[in-house]
């Protein structure tokens, strides 16, 4: 590949992303490290904040929720990472990572990762590319929470519905752990308006009138 080819933010998107990363993680014929497939239920904690751990983990299935104190601040899906924010040995950690859904995950040494990672020409390149997801996050949050509260609702209900949720033709299904309870605390917005704007939103046709699952329906958006 040129050089040019190599360094275009496309292309590092593409080959540099978790999925192949746990690809290559798991790739033993060069490099090998352990790694160790961890089945969690629902609720339960993968690690707390302010505690320094010793793994790096990738989700295979599940929904995990990034806590800080009471306060949700991310939500992190299918092949995503999870402890890369304090790769480093003596990092504590700044979030505690909660399962919302029956998760598994794969662990792996922060040690061994960034050994692997050293090993390898273009190793960096993911450290890279998960630093400027992440960067890109911080900056859509920012601008998002700034927005008027019903657009704000709006817009992270399709976000959510897009990257976890089922979509038809028509609508897009949410998984029903997302709550007007865990939106309105995401958003920094109180209960009360969250479910005083979804009640304007299901009369706008935005959102289907079912109590127990939040439905988007397209043709509103």
């Amino acid at each position: 590949m040129l050089y040019l080819e190599l360094f275009d933010k496309d292309v590092i998107g593409e080959r540099f992303n978790s999925n192949h990363l746990l690809q290559l993680l798991q790739d033993n014929s060069d490099y090998e490290i352990e790694s160790e497939r961890i089945e969690l239920a629902r609720h339960e904690i993968l690690f707390h904040e302010n505690q320094v751990h010793d793994y790096i983990y990738i989700i295979e299935t599940g929904i995990f929720g990034a806590w800080r104190g009471t306060h949700i601040i991310n939500f992190v899906g299918e092949y995503g990472f999870l402890g890369m924010d304090n790769i480093l040995g003596n990092e504590p950690s700044a979030l505690t990572l909660i399962a919302l859904t029956k998760a598994v995950v794969w662990r792996f040494s922060k040690e061994e990762v960034m050994r692997k990672l050293m090993y390898m020409q273009e190793g960096l390149f993911f450290l890279y590319n998960d630093m400027k997801l992440t960067n890109e996050y911080l900056i859509n949050r920012s601008i998002l929470q700034v927005t008027e509260a019903k657009e704000r609702i709006k817009t992270f209900m399709i976000q959510l519905g897009k990257a976890y949720g089922e979509e038809t033709a028509d609508q897009f299904i949410l998984p029903k752990i997302f709550t007007k309870k865990i939106i309105s605390n995401y958003l920094n917005l109180t209960s009360t308006t969250v479910y005083y704007i979804c009640k304007e939103l299901i009369k706008e046709g935005f959102l289907e009138p079912i109590s127990y699952q939040l439905i988007v329906n397209k043709a509103s958006i």
